[in-house]
């Protein structure tokens, strides 16, 4: 990981695994690297993806009605907390 750019902020969530109240901190970072071939630690992991503003949708398939935090904070983060969805 290269520096971080920008701290987007602090979201607060419950898990469905009865672990309580989680606090998440989310900040944009450069990385470096292979990105058409990303390492990730598998086990915590089941994919990845690259996108943009026109991508979006993509973060909504297979969620419930208010089970967008991922969606949420990517579009806070492309489009501007203004026109970002809430």
């Amino acid at each position: 990981m290269a520096p971080c750019r920008r701290f987007v902020g602090v979201s607060t969530w419950t898990g469905d695994d009865g672990g309580g109240r989680r606090h998440e901190a989310d900040w944009v970072v450069e990385v470096d690297g292979d990105l058409d071939h990303p390492a990730l630690e598998w086990s915590k992991h089941s994919a990845y993806g690259w996108f943009g503003a026109a991508d979006l949708d993509r973060l909504k398939e297979n969620c419930a009605p208010g089970e967008f935090l991922v969606h949420d904070l990517i579009a806070g983060v492309l489009l501007g907390p203004a026109r970002g969805p809430r």
